[in-house]
């Protein structure tokens, strides 16, 4: 039989010994966390991007080739997907549960709403988050929090041939509306497509803006609430009417032509007067590519002298969805596309303008890129952080264009935009 002095002694040893387990046992969890957190991550990931030219894939190719061979423990399956293919497939990837882990796509807001993706800061190094602009970094912030990872800029403006204005006897490029009709009227008489207007599928919401901003309309008010019908804007319809359908000034059937196949093929023809372009990247790089067309680009012109000089500017993001164990991944591969020299490359190569701070700096000594970095304080932007404005933005895509029809009711047509902006459907 053991004494009480027996059972205290054995009692105390027990003690001793639950402890000296139990520090083990944590300090042993503690050393293999911290050699999970030292350790390089490993395993795959999915990684979706947009075409921009006949570049971008032999860009990528090349960039997920030198980062395999730095993280030879990371394997990526990359995609590159045109833009219109990519607005189609996209839904149908969230759908059916099969997004990317890195998506190239301009839509995030919706699926940062629904919790699906990281926030910017969670797979960014602190040096990379802080070298964007931050009027991008302000566009692409939900409640506070910055979800869109800012990938390339292009900013808007007037595209003229310089051949048509002169055969036209049209000394400068128009700087408002009234000169711009004047313009497009004799330009059509001199054997040209006065002003090509694209209100097809591809980017109507572009040039849409063009019009609403220049006569001092827009997409939302202040308070951030959505006047797509608004008086201003409904003038700014019946403006473009009136160009298309009562001077002829325009090219035949507006509301089906495409940017790029349409005004800017034409253009590089010869055949447009005035367009609206993207002064660098698409444009200047690829449509415009053995043309011998001489053109030169505006401010945008505007209703009235009231209205101050913008520009549309264009921001393509990426996003990181929420895939478990992946987010180390992500954050590597992020930090290495963002490397100056990896970024740079691509910047440069497909001609757009930077967003970040140290590419807009190794650029300041070219005049072309040096000229549409400084825009961009100019610039506004699309209500992306709106959940509703990818389905506003495939409305406007597929309804606004009716709106040339010569027996269309414009009015009925934004008020159609205007419930599917509250609605959401």
């Amino acid at each position: 039989m053991t004494t009480v002095r027996q059972r205290s002694v054995i009692a105390a040893g027990l003690s001793v010994g639950l402890a000296l387990s139990t520090t083990a046992a944590v300090g042993s969890t503690a050393a293999a966390a911290t050699r999970a957190a030292n350790a390089a991550p490993s395993g795959t990931i999915n990684v979706v991007m947009a075409q921009y030219s006949s570049k971008t894939a032999p860009y990528w190719k090349a960039l997920v080739k030198a980062f395999e061979k730095k993280y030879p423990s990371i394997k990526v399956d990359l995609r590159v997907i045109d833009w219109n293919t990519l607005l189609q497939q996209v839904p149908t990837m969230i759908q059916t549960h099969t997004q990317p882990d890195i998506l190239n796509f301009n839509n995030y807001s919706t699926y940062a709403k629904a919790g699906l993706l990281f926030p910017a800061k969670e797979v960014l190094s602190p040096q990379v988050e802080a070298d964007f602009f931050s009027t991008f970094k302000k566009a692409d912030t939900i409640g506070g929090t910055q979800y869109g990872i800012p990938w390339i800029a292009s900013v808007r403006a007037l595209g003229y041939n310089k051949a048509a204005l002169a055969k036209a006897h049209i000394s400068a490029p128009p700087k408002t509306w009234a000169q711009l009709r004047t313009d497009a009227v004799k330009a059509t008489k001199a054997g040209y497509y006065g002003y090509c207007l694209p209100l097809g599928s591809e980017e109507a919401q572009a040039e849409w803006s063009l019009w609403m901003w220049s006569n001092g309309g827009g997409w939302v008010n202040a308070k951030g609430q959505w006047t797509i019908n608004s008086k201003k804007n409904l003038q700014a319809l019946q403006f473009l009417r009136t160009l298309s359908n009562t001077d002829h000034a325009t090219e035949p059937n507006p509301g089906d032509t495409d940017r790029t196949s349409g005004c800017w093929a034409d253009f590089a023809a010869g055949k447009v007067a005035m367009t609206e372009i993207m002064p660098l990247g698409t444009f200047a790089v690829s449509s415009m590519k053995g043309s011998k067309v001489k053109w030169g680009s505006a401010p945008w012109p505007v209703a009235n002298s009231s209205i101050k000089p913008f520009t549309l500017g264009v921001q393509d993001v990426l996003m990181a969805f929420k895939h478990p164990g992946h987010q180390a991944m992500d954050k590597a591969f992020l930090d290495f596309v963002y490397q100056k020299g990896n970024y740079l490359n691509f910047v440069e190569r497909e001609g757009f303008l930077p967003a970040t701070n140290s590419a807009a700096a190794a650029l300041k000594t070219n005049p072309v890129d040096a000229t549409g970095i400084a825009l961009l304080p100019k610039a506004k932007f699309y209500p992306l952080t709106n959940p509703n404005w990818t389905v506003v933005q495939s409305a406007v895509q597929s309804q606004l264009g009716t709106a040339m029809t010569p027996s269309a009711n414009p009015a009925q047509v934004l008020n159609s935009l205007q419930k599917d902006a509250l609605t959401g459907r």
